[in-house]
């Protein structure tokens, strides 16, 4: 039992070094490469895990070549275009300038239904209202709708509207976030006086943020009954 658990230990923590070193792209979305890279970790990775007389170094070495293989690849799609292609493909536009390309739906083997029923998820009940619809390598479906369905954003009326950036938690439930005070270029002092003017101690304070241009959101913590 201790020689599994060591096992599952060290397993776990090289596969998340791994994915780590193979970069937050393939966590978020998984190209055909990445698949393939991903399927293979967790195979390799689950011999020694199932079996004990499965010596640990025939894991990571496979592992690690895995690894190496996907860093290289990575680097070779983004210096040879012929090779991107081939690996991941290119985007399909499914609608262009409002038509419906139907062709082009039943080679990438997507039902009308189906096609229907994505466009719906992103807020689009009618397909005329919609200018492009391109579906991606990683297979996401990207929707451009027509100009007169776009929002209206504060250029188009003329609004000058002041740019609050990111905002900084600066307390959470009730401790403060140094590191963001910090960056801020604020300290404690003027946090406990921002605090008293809203009358709240910063341990009464469950969320408190302070944004680039200076505005601050307070949420008090609910009181227990």
């Amino acid at each position: 039992m201790i020689t599994i658990l060591f096992r599952t230990v060290i397993i776990y923590i090289l596969i998340s070094i791994l994915l780590r070193c193979m970069g937050k792209r393939q966590v978020g979305e998984l190209e055909l490469s990445d698949l393939v890279a991903t399927l293979l970790i967790s195979e390799v990775a689950s011999l020694p895990i199932a079996d004990s007389n499965v010596p640990l170094l025939n894991a990571l070495i496979p592992l690690l070549l895995v690894l190496s293989f996907e860093i290289i690849l990575t680097y070779l799609k983004t210096k040879f275009s012929p090779l991107k292609k081939l690996l991941e493909g290119k985007p399909s536009i499914l609608i262009a300038r409002g038509r419906l390309d139907q062709t082009e739906l039943e080679r990438m083997r997507i039902s009308i239904e189906e096609f229907i029923g994505e466009c719906r998820l992103q807020g689009y009940a009618d397909l005329s209202d919609i200018d492009y619809a391109i579906l991606e390598q990683d297979g996401q479906l990207s929707i451009l709708p027509r100009a007169e369905r776009q929002p209206l954003c504060a250029e188009d009326v003329r609004i000058t509207v002041k740019d609050k950036g990111l905002s900084h938690p600066v307390i959470l439930d009730g401790r403060v976030q140094d590191n963001h005070l910090s960056m801020l270029g604020l300290d404690r002092r003027w946090l406990e006086k921002e605090c008293a003017k809203r009358g709240r101690q910063i341990k009464e304070v469950f969320l408190m943020t302070v944004d680039d241009g200076g505005g601050i959101s307070m949420i008090g913590k609910e009181k227990k009954a």
